[in-house]
């Protein structure tokens, strides 16, 4: 028996038995392998083990697993001999081992381990992989046999190591994957993400190739994946081994489905998830949530969720108490009821970071559930890696929220942002300096809390009830995190075009990544801060237009949610954009069996909603590097406009430079003192600086003692032009500006600040003073910039700009325009009608798309009649999927499909038997049947002359156009 102290995670579930019986088909199979020396080969000769559907290679310096998962995922292993044990993989879930046949062929210099749908080569000298379909065809192949180096870090209590795997890509795959990273890139190729947590970035390591093969990188470290033309590469810096899985779906669905069946599937929302959420940051008491919802159903305008976000609490002190303050919203379960009585679903924000004052800090204190570090709001954020946490994160929450009646948890900060870090550079070092979890160093760490925090709520939920499916928002994701039924959304963006484009290449990411729930801050979580420029307000119609663009894209993502800070966020708060929301909310709506039915696809099958174009176009080598368009479903391609047409947004501010500032004394730059106090009284630094331009994100200077600190600078300002200017000013503490000794009023203020405009004359000198100062741990900003004259006078350009888009419509398929019903053939670009009230949608050759009626809410009632559109041209497939609209009674076969066939030759439309039942459920529906065409059976409204009327009652029939 092979020595399995140390074992591929496949085999440290096992028992002792189950190992034997493994090892006894394997030398069943076709005889053992003996190690031969290769000609010419310096290399140690290994030694060959059986392992259960695998082998192990082992030299003095080196031991490499290699083991089939299933017929199409091979899992790989390397480590060092003093490496004879690790803990149970945190992203892979335990599975038992069933005998796969796997057939071996040995040469001097290669061992061939082969399934019925993949080979796995592995060199004898150098122990790279290399990666064959059935046909010899290398899909991916190792580059040098990776690399383990020991290393020191802090808090490690075991050893640890530096690692990484090289591979060689093809010249003409597209990489995707990787988590959300708001750089604007679709294909990764050429390219280098770092997997770190972070507010707006998401780090899952799972690249997936246009080839149809992904590559699961199991480690929790910092990560880098890198793309060059000499090869791509995974390096981490903490690990025990060099562990991943290599998955050949043959598509990148086929990765997908692989990834769920080693991390787990991604269960069913309730119906009403699907729906519109209305959120802002925050509501204020009881009476203005109740006020908000009731409006909604006299205006008639659909929705099923509405949202409080934080500061239901009675102050920092009881940050997150899990329960809601009396003062503020008295009798909650009574304020829950009467939402439930409207149809509402109510979801509140919760932390893992609690105010001192409250009674889970008091508990998890006792209990030793703590992390050290006192976060930005006077918080400690509790360890999700000890179950003792876990279970008293619940108690609490079910305790004081739960049972009151809620519905869904907005788990926000889950990277967790401890210390208001704001890059993944501040992440990782005020992680890192938070020393160790439960389980080891936070270096090892790194990324796992956003699943560990999220799970641990998803599984107590469970454990309470089976009455009402788990919903969970949160801002950072991990490998595996779909399995506890979390949405990601995209952080707290700015309102700007470019931003907005962003968050397509993000989501669809997202989803190449195997995580399929994902939305974002529809308008941006802040209009005139981190990158927004709408300094003017929400009424600005710029930022409106904006809003309704961003709205759109809301409408076809798999969450569809409103939310933000400074400006209301309800529909009607929109002027003359708001009926152009309220088209794109009904749309939503009768699209609700489409989209539902999805939502079954994506439990069942390990489906993908919102679709990267190379998921179904992938021999289309033009899709590769689209990151503005993305399908929504089989159907729907989505073409979201991602410029402003109508309103000039304003302008970005400019950095000050060091030409507009002396010194008291007539040198470059101002004179700056820092102060150990954050009362300016206590002096403990002077200087001279360039400009007023400071970003601690990774500790503090040495003259910095503790978190109370201030700062002032003074000098003289010398403009370049002369007219108005506009400051700009970041920072999280007070903004004091003075300018000839008056201090400026700011008419723009959040987390950053713009002043009224000023008149300066160039060349002259003002006098200067800016002070402001810090009194909370972490991430320290303190800049100024400007709008000049020419900034503020470009902005008032009127300009006539087109109202179409651009859209590559993918090749081998018809595209019919969802609004008029012309057809197209794909292949090509074209210019499509794209005025405002208008987003670019076609759909696919041979779709057949279910729409519902129009609705208040999700299950307002049943989905009858149905208008199916046929979209002929090809064949086509479509499975209606209904049940309950919550609770788990489908895990227990409470459900009902129809699957429906359309056939272009025949012209024929097949009805299936309906397979399955649930309680409640329509024996007889009608169906209108639309086959659609230029002007018939378009845009969102219901038609009004099917071309059949079918009257559907469980058994299988065909209609005949």
């Amino acid at each position: 028996m092979p020595d399995m102290s140390y074992a591929p995670h496949g085999l440290r579930h096992l028992s002792l038995l189950t190992r034997l019986a493994a090892a006894l088909l394997f030398l069943l199979s076709p005889p053992p392998i003996m190690a031969q020396s290769t000609p010419n080969d310096s290399a140690p000769t290994p030694e060959v083990l059986p392992l259960a559907n695998g082998v192990e290679l082992r030299t003095a310096a080196l031991r490499v697993s290699v083991q089939f998962v299933t017929e199409n995922i091979v899992h790989v292993v390397r480590h060092l001999p003093e490496v004879t044990a690790r803990p149970a993989s945190l992203i892979v879930l335990p599975r038992e081992e069933v005998p796969l046949g796997i057939q071996t062929v040995k040469t001097d210099s290669t061992l061939t381990l082969s399934s019925s749908r993949l080979r796995a080569k592995i060199s004898l000298q150098n122990f790279e992989v290399s990666f064959q379909d059935m046909s010899g065809l290398v899909l991916l192949s190792g580059q040098g046999g990776g690399t383990i180096t020991p290393v020191q870090i802090e808090h490690e209590t075991r050893a640890a190591f530096t690692i990484k795997e090289s591979f060689n890509l093809s010249a003409d795959e597209g990489i995707y994957g990787l988590g959300q990273h708001q750089n604007g890139e679709m294909n990764y190729r050429n390219r280098t993400v770092v997997l770190v947590q972070a507010n707006t970035q998401s780090a899952i390591p799972l690249f997936t190739s246009s080839r149809g093969y992904g590559v699961l990188w199991d480690n929790y470290s910092k990560t880098i994946f890198s793309d060059s033309p000499t090869g791509a590469s995974m390096w981490s810096e903490v690990a025990d081994a060099i562990d991943y899985y290599f998955i050949n779906g043959g598509t990148i669905d086929g990765v997908v489905a692989g990834y769920r069946d080693l991390t787990g599937a991604a269960p069913m929302y309730g119906r009403w998830a699907y729906g519109y959420w209305q959120s802002k940051e925050h509501y204020e008491d009881r009476a203005e949530l109740l006020k908000v919802a009731a409006e909604y159903r006299a205006k008639q305008i659909p929705i099923d969720g509405i949202i409080q976000d934080w500061d239901y609490w009675d102050g920092r002190e009881n940050w997150s108490q899990l329960f809601f303050w009396d003062k503020l919203f008295p009798k909650p379960e009574e304020m829950i009821d009467i939402l439930h009585k409207q149809n509402y679903h109510f979801m509140v924000s919760i932390w893992c970071g609690f105010g001192p004052n409250t009674p889970v800090y008091k508990e998890m204190d006792k209990q030793g559930c703590l992390l050290p570090t006192v976060g930005w709001a006077g918080f400690k954020y509790f360890d999700p890696h000890n179950p003792k946490g876990t279970d008293l994160y619940w108690k609490f929450t079910n305790e004081g929220l739960f049972s009151k009646g809620v519905d869904g948890w907005w788990m926000d900060s889950t990277e967790p942002d401890i210390v208001n870090a704001q890059t993944k550079e501040a992440q990782e070092y005020e992680m890192k300096r938070t020393g160790t979890c439960h389980l080891g160093s936070f270096a090892r760490y790194l990324n796992t809390y956003p699943l560990m925090s999220t799970e641990a709520v998803y599984k107590n939920q469970r454990k309470t009830t089976d009455q009402k499916r788990v919903y969970i928002l949160t801002r950072s994701v991990f490998a595996g995190q779909q399995r506890a039924a979390a949405t990601t959304w995209t952080g707290d963006i700015g309102a700007n075009w470019d931003i907005y484009r962003y968050q397509i290449s993000s989501g669809v990411n997202h989803g190449m990544s195997g995580v399929p729930y994902w939305t974002f801050d529809i308008g941006a979580f802040v209009i005139g801060s981190y990158g927004g420029v709408f300094c003017d307000g929400g009424k600005d119609p710029a930022y409106q237009e904006l809003y309704t663009r961003m709205f759109q894209l809301g409408a076809f993502s798999p969450i569809f949610r409103s939310h933000g800070s400074e400006t209301p966020r309800e529909i009607w708060e929109f002027g003359p954009f708001s009926q152009i929301l309220e088209k794109y909310d009904h749309l939503r709506y009768r699209l609700m069996p489409y989209i539902y039915s999805l939502a079954w696809q994506v439990t069942h099958r390990s489906g993908t909603i919102m679709r990267g174009l190379p998921m179904d176009f992938a021999a289309d080598r033009r899709t590769y590097g689209i990151d503005d368009q993305f399908m929504f479903g089989p159907a729907l391609l989505v073409s979201p406009v991602t410029e402003y047409q109508l309103h000039r947004p304003p302008s970005p501010s400019v950095e000050m430079q060091p030409e507009n500032f002396r010194t008291l004394d007539g040198r470059p730059g101002l004179d700056v003192t820092y102060y150990g106090d954050d009362q300016w009284t206590r002096p403990v630094s002077k200087g001279t600086e360039s400009t007023v331009n400071l970003y601690w994100y990774t500790g503090w200077p040495k003259f910095v003692e503790t978190p109370k600190f201030s700062m002032h600078w003074v000098g003289k300002l010398i403009p370049t032009e002369s007219g108005p200017h506009r400051f700009h000013v970041k920072c999280f503490g007070p903004k004091i500006l003075l300018i000839d000794g008056k201090q400026v009023t700011f008419n723009y203020q959040s987390t950053e600040a713009y002043t009224v405009p000023m008149e300066l004359v160039a060349g002259r000198e003002y006098s200067f003073e800016f002070k402001t100062s810090n009194a909370v741990l972490g991430a320290f900003k303190a800049q100024i910039r400007w709008k000049t004259p020419t900034i503020n006078a470009a902005e008032k350009i009127r300009e006539t700009r087109k109202q179409t888009r651009t859209v590559y419509l993918p090749a081998d398929t018809q595209w019919f325009d969802f609004w008029t019903g012309q057809i197209v053939p794909g292949g090509q670009t074209i210019e499509t009608p794209a005025p405002i009230d208008t987003l670019p949608l076609n759909v696919r050759a041979g779709s057949i798309i279910p729409m519902g009626p129009f609705l208040q809410f999700a299950a307002e009632k049943p989905a009858d009649p149905i208008e199916l559109r046929v979209y002929p041209g090809a064949d086509g497939d479509f499975e209606l999927y209904e049940d309950e609209n919550d609770n788990y009674n489908y895990e227990k076969g409470a459900y009902a499909t129809i699957g429906i066939h359309w056939s272009n030759t025949k012209r024929e439309l097949t009805f299936a038997a309906r397979k399955g039942s649930f309680p409640g459920m329509l024996e007889r529906r009608t169906f209108n049947v639309v086959l659609v065409a230029p002007l018939h059976g378009t845009g969102a409204e219901v038609s009004a002359t099917p071309d059949q009327v079918v009257a559907y009652t469980g058994a299988a029939q065909t209609v005949q156009f």
